[in-house]
């Protein structure tokens, strides 16, 4: 089985759809927020027409996107998934850069603590209490006084239901750290061959920011007004936690409130933070994928031909035993370094004062 994993905007998605029409292949997402019905460009979903000509699994599993949905749910589904895809003869391709989803997937749940309605309550009270003394950083110092020094340097800023769940099984166990719980073994029968898509780090943050520019320009802020509609607040579940998505409905909320002006000053300093924060999560998928077994992830330079990239992925699938490694393209030289503390964001799209007043004119008459 194919596993293709990398940073975010690095090329997953094409990459994952090309491999499923050569190896007459079905892709199995793996993506914490394209789970939700009705979250598809934010989420940086495929499109319909591309789910016609490839079928993909994992996807629009959840309607209501108040449910929160961890590695659990998603290793028992996409494993559904890749046993039905398998038992009619194709290749499972799992795409995505949800790195705990990809490791239950592989390895297995952790062997935890089970929640309880006592130990869920007690933890959320305690999570609360350290939010209104000092906020996100009160919390996770809550956390590691608790016993886990390891899992809030893991966890996207304010991911409160991680964070709150990290508590709860840190009390429930007497002490003990998430990562010291061994995955439960799983009877597997299927051969692994897991890549990690990189690319020159200065080149990954412009597709990046890239990106974003287009998710606000061509949907996210509607997504993020349906969900403040719903009565979601941002931050309140995992889907209103979610890049892109919470600084959008953080913005909006803002608007309606009439507390920000609606403006080209104002549309622009979310459309940065939107940037920042998801190059930061970009960084941490890195960090991620490094500590993951030796040998486990073969890493790969996505910033070449696409179609020379297949041809390598396919090759490096077909042999007898996978070779991972390769993680030193990681690291940084001095030159490098410098240019990243260099580095600002450039926008394409929203760099011309039409195409900026247009989505301007669409957030005051639809989204306010």
């Amino acid at each position: 089985m194919c596993v293709i994993a990398g940073a975010t905007a690095i090329g997953k998605s094409s990459l994952g759809i090309a491999l499923a029409r050569a190896l007459d292949g079905e892709v199995v997402s793996c993506d914490s927020v394209q789970i939700y019905q009705g979250l598809d460009v934010g989420s940086g979903k495929v499109s319909s027409g591309e789910r016609a000509t490839t079928r993909h699994h994992a996807i629009d599993l959840v309607r209501d996107v108040r449910k929160e949905y961890d590695a659990v749910e998603y290793a028992k589904d996409a494993r559904a998934a890749i046993d039905e895809i398998a038992s009619r003869g194709k290749v499972p391709i799992v795409v995505g850069g949800a790195g705990m989803y990809l490791r239950f997937l592989t390895d297995g749940a952790p062997s935890a603590p089970k929640s309880t309605a006592e130990s869920k309550s007690n933890a959320k009270a305690t999570m609360e209490a350290a939010r209104v003394k000092g906020g996100w950083r009160e919390a996770c110092d809550v956390l590691r006084a608790a016993g886990d020094s390891v899992t809030p340097g893991k966890l996207s800023e304010n991911d409160w239901y991680r964070l709150t769940r990290a508590y709860e099984i840190v009390v429930a166990s007497g002490g003990r750290a998430v990562h010291e719980f061994a995955a439960t073994p799983i009877d597997d029968a299927y051969d692994f061959r897991c890549f990690f898509l990189t690319a020159p780090r200065v080149e990954l943050y412009r597709r990046i920011d890239s990106r974003v520019e287009d998710m606000v320009c061509d949907g996210m802020l509607e997504e993020a007004a349906a969900m403040l509609n719903a009565g979601v607040r941002a931050g309140e579940c995992s889907a209103s936690r979610a890049i892109g998505y919470r600084q959008s409905m953080e913005y909006l909320s803002l608007a309606r409130a009439g507390e920000i002006e609606v403006n080209a000053e104002t549309l622009l300093r979310f459309v940065d933070e939107a940037q920042q924060v998801t190059r930061a999560y970009a960084k941490r998928q890195y960090t991620w994928f490094r500590g993951e077994p030796e040998g486990r992830y073969l890493w790969i330079d996505a910033s070449g031909d696409k179609d020379a990239l297949a041809r390598r992925v396919m090759d490096e699938f077909a042999r007898d035993e996978h070779a991972g490694g390769g993680e030193e393209m990681s690291e940084l030289s001095k030159a490098e370094e410098n240019e990243l503390k260099r580095y600002r964001a450039m926008l394409r799209r929203l760099n011309r004062t039409q195409t900026r007043d247009e989505l301007l004119d669409r957030i005051r008459t639809r989204l306010m």
